[in-house]
């Protein structure tokens, strides 16, 4: 090309950019804030940029506008649970680093009549759409887009009534940013400080509302909903542009972050090669998955609704996975098997092997009946003969047995005693540290987060969720159970036919897999080691030390002997620095990976059982609550009053904000006699919970959180 050539092409480059800049700001200032859908030239979009999509294989291209989409729902009538419908949604749409427009109505019907509207006018193939918490919208929704565009051709679940991702044979494709973002929507927008922010309070959810309603919306509610949508795109737009995506290469879960950046260095080393080289077999395998256990949770039986009085501290272990990652030797080989044999060979030969086996225990029991934290976990046993458990922890049984790692099996013989006891079904794999390669990322992220606190919300925000999924990469399970949507019933099932060794075969084969699984059984398992680790430097019962309540990684106690913990942080420092990693200095200030930090104090502690607790701020006098499936606000129920935390009291519903979920699946799309579309329908009325005591509670992996629920997948079968 001439270079007379190239800059008649500049220009013209340069003019299209500018006039089609010119266009948006006067169509942006001619518009109302909030046009309603019908109100609006969707011949705008016409002027939206196509991106094609690099890549081997990729025909297709994308619109590159940021879209977010909500709904509000109404009940029918005032009752304890109903079909809810919609009566509002919104779309905003962003592109060129600004908004430019949110669109408004009542309808579902008009959704999908603007959606189309959309894509008839954009010039590529194939169109995002974000929601946030996608499952709840998508109930209300599914019949109208089956309607107009027939049934999915891609679909994944993360579980049951929870798609991750829809896509449509129209181009339309329907993403989760609540499993992107790890956080509400209100936090989220904090958190990144966007503009736009939630407009929280300013519509009422109690307030029946029909789809003709919106001829009355006040501008408080106006601006309630398109908040909703504009601090979405705003979000998302903040978080492409940190991780320098596209909206075609956004990863579909926080997992995803730092899943490119880890394979990227990984390719450097040949990880894939030597991921290889040490991956167990399938057999093996499915043995890790017994193995493989979540947090200790746990409350001191002794003490279980009973208020402690005194100062109570907290401890809390900084980065406790990430610690771990980085000083714990781990399978570095592929299992080989070994004859059956004592527990006292396999915590002999601990320190350079790793060891997976079936644990065999007759008459397994605690050896101090006064233990606080008994380590056995009755719902990972196989086999267990009249049992005595509390809170899922086997105090005693005739018999138990279950697989296990060398690194359980130091905690479980440290505090049971046994009639007979061996191990059986043994394998083993030489143990060393983490490659070097994925050590140092670890160690950056961390310092990244660090560096980060305190500054750009963005870039802390992003490095925190770096931080918290690299030990989420090592647990993902190899064969993913994938679950199908029956479209005409609403319920959903795992896809048959799948034959769990050739799924495996796969992930082996897949050039991506670069990690081990087994490093993460041992990541839970060396911070179970850890915990109580931590757990032993509480003084004595004879010297007044009650080790009170145990988290995953943090302790409530009374009386910590601090010479003890000091000591005990400090040999934390020095693995850390034996492996070359030293504190991380802001400002004069150093932050060390794994160190026991006090976390908080408290004058008043009771426990029910485990992820159910109340306790009052030594320093501001305030109560707060932590119980599993109720809102934190929950604590308004004591009244101030922590001896109301017992058995049989009910939190209400209405008070914590804590929903029951109802669904309702219809045969077709209808009309009420008030004149609203209705389809499918969820119910979220208030549910009150009542608190039981530790008896009833089995496994910790099965205890729910009032947090996000982080799901791990990979980003290639997304």
């Amino acid at each position: 090309m001439g270079m007379g050539s190239f800059a008649i092409v500049v220009i013209h480059f340069l003019i299209t950019i500018i006039t089609r800049g010119i266009y948006i700001c006067y169509v942006i200032f001619k518009l109302n804030i909030i046009p309603l859908f019908k109100d609006f030239d969707f011949k705008f979009f016409k002027h939206i940029r196509k991106l094609p999509r690099p890549g081997q294989g990729h025909t297709e291209s994308f619109n590159d506008v940021i879209i977010m989409l909500d709904t509000e729902t109404s009940k029918e009538r005032k009752k304890s649970v109903c079909r809810n419908y919609v009566v509002a949604w919104t779309l905003s749409v962003r592109a060129y680093d600004m908004n430019l427009v949110t669109l408004w109505g009542s309808r579902p019907s008009e959704v999908i009549e603007t959606l189309n509207s959309l894509i008839m006018n954009m010039p590529g193939d194939k169109t995002v759409i974000y929601l946030h918490n996608f499952a709840y919208d998508y109930v209300f929704l599914r019949k109208f887009m089956y309607a107009a565009w027939g049934t999915p051709v891609h679909q994944l679940n993360v579980k049951p009534h929870y798609p991750l991702f829809i896509e449509f044979g129209n181009g339309l494709i329907f993403k989760d940013s609540l499993i992107l973002a790890q956080r509400g929507l209100e936090k989220w927008a904090n958190d990144m400080d966007v503009l736009h922010k939630k407009a929280s309070g300013k519509w009422d959810y109690e307030k029946i509302r029909t789809q003709k309603s919106y001829k009355y919306f006040t501008d408080e509610e106006k601006e309630y909903i398109e908040h909703d949508t504009l601090a979405g795109v705003e979000c998302i737009q903040k978080t492409m542009d940190a991780l320098n995506k596209k909206i075609y290469s956004m990863p579909f879960t926080a997992t995803g972050i730092p899943r490119e950046a880890v394979y990227k260095i990984g390719v450097k080393y040949k990880a894939h090669q030597a991921f290889l080289s040490m991956a167990p077999s399938y057999d093996t395998y499915r043995k890790l998955e017994y193995v493989f256990h979540g947090g200790y949770t746990h409350n001191n039986r002794w003490y279980v609704e009973y208020v402690i009085r005194g100062l109570i501290q907290a401890r809390d272990f900084a980065s406790s996975y990430p610690y771990e990652l980085l000083t714990r030797k781990m399978p570095m080989e592929k299992f080989m098997p070994y004859e059956n044999c004592k527990p006292e060979y396999i915590l002999k030969n601990a320190e350079d092997y790793a060891f997976i086996f079936k644990l065999v225990m007759i008459k397994p029991r605690l050896k101090d009946p006064f233990t606080p934290m008994p380590v056995l976990q009755k719902s990972k046993c196989l086999k267990l003969v009249n049992v005595i458990e509390d809170n899922g922890r086997v105090l005693e049984a005739e018999y138990a047995e279950l697989y296990t790692n060398e690194l359980d099996l130091q905690l479980i013989m440290q505090q049971y005693k046994f009639n007979g006891v061996g191990c059986v079904d043994v394998e083993y794999a030489y143990k060393d540290y983490l490659p070097r390669w994925f050590r140092d990322y670890v160690y950056q992220c961390f310092a990244d987060k660090c560096k980060l606190k305190g500054g750009d919300p963005v870039l802390y925000s992003l490095a925190k969720a770096r931080l918290n999924s690299l030990y989420g990469m090592c647990a993902q399970k190899s064969i993913k159970i994938l679950i199908e949507e029956n479209y005409q019933t609403g319920d959903f099932k795992e896809k048959p036919n799948e034959d769990p060794q050739e799924l495996y075969e796969a992930y082996l084969n897949n050039h991506r897999s670069i990690l081990n699984y087994a490093w993460g059984c041992w990541v839970t398992s060396g911070a179970f080691v850890s915990l109580f680790e931590m757990g032993a430097c509480v003084k004595p019962k004879e010297e007044g030390g009650i080790w009170i309540y145990s988290d995953t990684d943090s302790c409530y106690a009374m009386n910590w002997d601090e010479d003890k913990l000091a000591a005990f942080n400090a040999s934390r420092k020095q693995k850390l620095l034996d492996q070359g990693y030293g504190p991380v200095e802001v400002n004069g200030k150093e932050y060390w990976l794994g160190v026991a930090e006090l976390d908080g104090e408290y004058s008043e502690f009771i426990s029910t059982g485990a992820k159910r607790y109340s306790c009052r701020d030594y320093h501001t006098g305030k109560l707060k609550i932590t119980v599993a499936g109720v809102p934190k606000k929950g604590h308004i129920c004591l009244n101030d009053e922590i001896r109301n935390f017992h058995s049989g009291f009910i939190f209400d519903g209405l008070t914590t904000g804590k929903k029951m979920h109802t669904y309702f699946f219809e045969n077709d799309i209808w009309t009420d006699a008030k004149g609203n579309e209705r389809g499918d329908s969820i119910d979220l009325s208030p549910a009150d919970y009542k608190l039981d005591s530790s008896s009833g509670l089995h496994d910790w992996d099965d205890l729910l959180y009032t947090d996000v629920e982080v799901q791990v997948y990979d980003e290639d079968i997304l």
